[in-house]
């Protein structure tokens, strides 16, 4: 009986740790395909992926701030302060939320649940 409720307890286990799992997904931005890495992904239904080339993908430049631990976002004369604790990190690395950071930079941004895509345009028509 007390295997049995062992077993159990690391199927439950084994459950909820894939329920937490990420889910990798691809970025386009201005129809662009982009090769992050560590790869973007999908955790608790946000898309993130890496700080830099992200923020480089899309026209904007980072200052990292290590005392307060957080990014200054900046394209023209528009700029986000993305706090460490909004991100994750992954292999070493500080992944962001996109659409927090593209929104506040005037990107639109989509997801395309067909291809597992998130999709950013920067040149937004008016």
């Amino acid at each position: 009986m007390r295997t049995k409720a062992v077993l159990w307890v690391i199927l439950l286990l084994a459950v909820a740790n894939m329920a937490r799992a990420d889910a990798l997904v691809k970025v386009y931005i201005d129809g662009k395909k982009q090769d992050f890495s560590p790869e973007a992904r999908v955790r608790a239904g946000r898309a993130y992926a890496p700080l830099r080339a992200s923020a480089d993908a899309v026209g904007a430049s980072v200052k990292w701030i290590e005392a307060q631990q957080v990014a200054v976002v900046c394209k023209t004369v528009r700029c986000i302060i993305i706090k460490k604790s909004e991100g994750i990190i992954v292999k070493g690395r500080l992944l962001i939320p996109l659409r927090l950071m593209a929104e506040a930079l005037e990107a639109q941004v989509r997801w395309d649940a067909e291809q597992k895509a998130v999709l950013i345009e920067t040149q937004v028509p008016e």
